[in-house]
This record gives structure tokens, sequence and C-alpha cells, in this order.
């Protein structure tokens, strides 16, 4: 096995199960939105269905009683829960976040890896094929885009590539994880079993 393979095997190990761990982390949070939404929404058809019809004979006491039910209903049940999703929702996006820099800074290390070998793309040998694009290049060109992924301008290359592997659009959003999961480095010997076909 290649010397770089050895030197950078525990920080690779290590991310790939945090990476995991995060996205487990996220599915459960993803998880507590959609019952919460679940709940917000039942409730809240209720509290729609409570409210009386202005043009019905009611007294303006019985107006005045139903409105202060439905006012303090909404703050005592719905609000919080409006909360509540709105901290899940907030969460969700950083876990997503977190994720996706922790999936580049992967792809970082196994570039960095081709980059010490070979001094770039054209010695390395291909490796797995994965929608007419090889190993090698997927992990090149994804690292550009993470790096690059805010300032929204990607290089020729790296378009094509994500062109070749089918993603919709690489503006404003790091595909890191994106790749990380097309790639499928499900744990350290996946990700080992691929470098090692780049670089022995």
């Amino acid at each position: 096995m290649n010397q770089y393979l050895l030197d950078t095997q525990f920080a690779t190990s290590e991310l790939i199960k945090i990476i995991i761990f995060e996205e487990n982390e996220m599915r459960n949070l993803k998880s507590k939105y959609k019952e919460k939404k679940s709940q917000h929404d039942l409730l809240y058809r209720d509290f729609i269905r409570k409210e009386l019809d202005p043009d019905e004979n009611f007294t303006e006491g019985q107006m005045m009683q139903s409105f202060y039910m439905q006012s303090k209903y909404y703050l005592e049940i719905l609000q919080p829960i409006i909360e509540e999703i709105k901290i899940l929702e907030r969460s969700i996006n950083i876990k997503d976040g977190s994720i996706r820099a922790l999936s580049g800074a992967l792809l970082q290390i196994a570039k960095q890896g081709i980059s010490v070998v070979y001094r770039g793309l054209s010695g390395c040998p291909d490796g797995r094929i994965i929608k007419n694009e090889s190993l090698k290049n997927i992990i090149w060109q994804a690292r550009n885009q993470s790096i690059h992924y805010e300032e929204s301008k990607f290089s020729p290359a790296v378009v094509s590539c994500f062109n070749n592997l089918q993603f919709a659009s690489l503006s404003n959003i790091n595909m890191a994880k994106d790749i990380f999961n097309l790639i499928g480095w499900n744990d350290y010997c996946d990700y080992e079993d691929d470098m090692v076909s780049l670089l022995g």
C-alpha cells in the first residue's frame, strides 16, 4: 500500500466515521421535523375548523370569547410547535453544511494523494468508471467544486464532469456529500480499495 495512504489512514477513517455518524443524526432530525410538521398540520386544521363565522348570529360576547380562545390556542399550542419546527429546520441546514464540509475534506485528502504521487491527473490510473467518468477525475473535479462552490465559477473540466454524472446544478452548494454517496464510500475499506487502485 502506498505510504500516503498509510500516513493519512487515521484522518480518513475518522472522517468517514464522522460523516456516517452525522448523516444518521441528520436522518433523526429530519424524522423529528416530519413528525412536528404533521402534528402542526393536524392541529392547524383543527384550529381553522373552530373559527366562528362572523356572518352567523352570534352575540358580540360570543365572538370576543371565540377570538380569545382561538388566540390562546394559537399562542399556547401552535406557536411552540412552529418554533420547534424552525429550530429543527436550522439544525438540519447546519448539519447538512457540516456533512458537506467534512466530505469536502475527505475529497481534499484523496485529491492530494493523487497530487503527491503523480503531480497531477495524467499519470494516475483511472480507477473505477462511474457514469462514464473515471474515479480519479471525479475526485479531482469534485474537490475543485467543493473548494470553489461559493464563487459559482467552475472550470470546463468541473462542469463537464458534473454534467456526465448527471447533477443538475453546481451553483451555491457544496456537492462533496453527493459525490461521497455516488462513489459509495460507506466505510474506510471502500475508500481504501479505491485509493489503492489509484495510488498503489
